[in-house]
């Protein structure tokens, strides 16, 4: 009985001085004034969000006792902050209902800017960002807040280089926000001013120019270096960072490494998710392409871990991630995770492909949809095919049996074909594609008005796919449109339509011919080259598989060419008996 008194009191003793403490809590909240209040809410709002609602509803309640329709705002305003994406909305569109007629510098203007937030962040819709992006700044302006304006600005920049792949146009209203906070003394206008170098030499990264990305990454890491605010120094990793990707792209991968692994304490003490994801997926790639895929693939297993986290659709670039796990898995025959990753990749995918805004052509170009769709399909047929095992085994049994006559008949007629043609094809030259040119200029002028690209382009291209064929480029591995696009410095429908126009044909049938005469000719004569695998020979010829290559010298020659191969062994055994 004693025992129970003694926590009793000790009970008590401990409510009243918490009631004690939060009673004097709320009596110094109103010793202070409004600024005050604003200031100390913002200081213990990630610290303690018990004290920073109570002075939310504490300054909201003296507002509307005071019957200050702006002072209202600010304080829904307050709770914005403290509250979840459905809440933050609401807060924002009270704001807005209580000051479209009756605004100052800060609203509407403000909470428009905030929803443009909301849009962009939380659910990456670009239209509905575009749409209060353009509110605010329109009453932004009317009321003279030349600061938010140029923070609205630094917004639309970010989605024309990020979204709307306008980059130069882009360039053009970051350095105005660059020269802007240069000259501002003010504290926030500090960090502002090195967040738009940064932005700047990301810019410049996505332009490929890449001295200029160096330079302004080197600017910013002075600027910061020289302050004497521990937060504005932390800036240095967020140059670094960029720079790291900046010699990626250059291919010095460990240098690219050393940045990046500098500057990832940084980003995971700030939680910056997005900078975490590219350090996480750009270390992933420097070693894949080193050839340290084991170490490659645990940095894209972070980088997707750090994805599943994200309230919004992940940035394109970042969804590479689920083809290099899927890649991986499906050449060590993990069907299970094989099809996780192709799933989250289609996921991704179908998303983007309802974007009206922007990517969903660049998912089109990027990805073979149905391919996937169709992969996805029969890496799920195989997983669910042990329950139709048996079945499955006894009809195939019978058509083996029924179908085996036909087969042998068959069999024989293929190989008789294949031999004509074989011998067809020895007394043949090789049929090499001829080059692209266009030598009379009306014609090339009737061209243009045909295939639509300008008549200094296609000469251009012309003469630089004179070089590829010459040069024998269309043996590189891994080559494509795009990438010979990028070489030439033109863009993938204008390299599409000459092709096109003047060899009529498709470029996957133009890169195909060109390999496949290249490969005829050179099997032979090249008796060392009939040795190697179908694999080599393929990898050879610029092809990543040998299935591919096979199908394709089936396609243009009618022969597989490991039967091509062994007819060409045949003759030169028959002409060493002979000799």
């Amino acid at each position: 009985m004693y025992r129970f008194f003694i926590c009793y009191l000790l009970l008590q003793f401990l409510f009243a001085s918490t009631s004690l403490t939060v009673q004097n809590f709320t009596d110094s909240l109103q010793q202070k004034n409004y600024k005050e209040l604003v200031q100390q809410f913002f200081e213990i709002r990630k610290t303690d969000s018990t004290k920073a609602k109570k002075i939310a509803e504490y300054y909201l309640e003296r507002a509307k006792h005071n019957r200050d329709t702006l002072k209202i705002a600010k304080g829904l305003d307050l709770f914005s902050f403290i509250s979840n994406y459905e809440e933050q909305q609401k807060y924002l569109d009270s704001i807005i209902l209580i000051t479209k007629n009756k605004q100052d510098k800060e609203y509407p203007a403000l909470a428009y800017f905030a929803k443009a937030q909301l849009f962009l962040y939380e659910k990456r819709n670009i239209k509905k960002t575009i749409d209060n992006l353009n509110k605010a700044r329109k009453h932004a302006i009317l009321n003279k807040n030349i600061d938010l304006v140029y923070r609205v600005d630094y917004h639309i920049a970010t989605i024309k280089s990020e979204h709307l792949n306008d980059k130069e146009k882009a360039l053009v209203i970051f350095k105005k926000c660059e020269k802007y906070y240069s000259n501002e003394t003010e504290y926030t206008h500090k960090f502002r001013y090195l967040y738009t170098l940064h932005i700047i030499a990301e810019t410049y990264l996505g332009l490929k120019r890449y001295d200029s990305t160096t330079y302004y990454n080197t600017l910013g890491y002075k600027k910061a270096s020289i302050s004497t605010d521990s937060n504005v120094v932390s800036m240095k990793s967020y140059f670094i960072l960029c720079e790291g990707i900046n010699q990626y792209v250059k291919k010095k991968y460990q240098t690219a490494i050393d940045s990046i692994n500098k500057a990832l304490p940084t980003m995971i003490e700030f939680e910056d998710k997005a900078k975490t994801i590219d350090s996480y997926y750009y270390l992933g790639k420097s070693y894949n392409d080193l050839g340290n895929r084991e170490k490659a693939i645990s940095y894209f297993k972070k980088t997707d871990s750090i994805l599943e986290t994200l309230k919004s659709t992940p940035q394109y670039a970042h969804i590479k991630t689920y083809e290099y796990l899927k890649n991986y898995y499906k050449s060590i025959n993990d069907l299970q995770n094989q099809n996780k990753y192709l799933n989250k990749l289609n996921t991704v995918l179908d998303k983007y492909l309802n974007d009206q805004i922007f990517i969903s052509k660049k998912v089109k170009e990027d990805y073979d949809i149905p391919l996937l769709k169709k992969e996805q399909g029969v890496l799920i047929e195989k997983l669910n095919k042990s329950n139709r095992t048996y079945i499955s085994s006894i009809l195939i049994l019978i058509i083996l049996l029924l179908s085996s006559g036909g087969l042998l008949y068959y069999q024989y007629r293929k190989k008789r074909l294949y031999r004509l043609r074989f011998e067809k094809l020895m007394e043949e030259h090789t049929a090499v594609s001829e080059p692209l040119r266009m030598d009379k200029k009306t014609e090339t002028v009737a061209a243009n008005k045909t295939i639509q690209v300008p008549e200094k382009h296609v000469t251009h291209i012309l003469s630089k796919l004179d070089e590829f064929e010459k040069e024998l480029k269309y043996l590189t591995l891994g080559i494509s449109a795009q990438s010979i696009a990028n070489d030439i410095d033109t863009n993938v429908k204008y390299l599409s339509r000459v092709i096109n126009y003047y060899k009529n044909k498709t470029f996957t049938t133009y890169l195909n011919e060109l390999r496949i005469a290249h490969a005829v000719k050179e099997l032979k004569t090249n008796s060392t080259l009939r040795k190697f695998t179908i694999k080599a020979i393929a990898n050879e010829m610029g092809y990543n598989s040998a299935e591919t290559f096979s199908n394709a010298f089936y396609k243009q020659i009618k022969i597989k060419p490991s039967y091509f191969i062994r007819e060409l062994r045949k003759n030169e055994d028959n002409k060493q008996v002979t000799k």
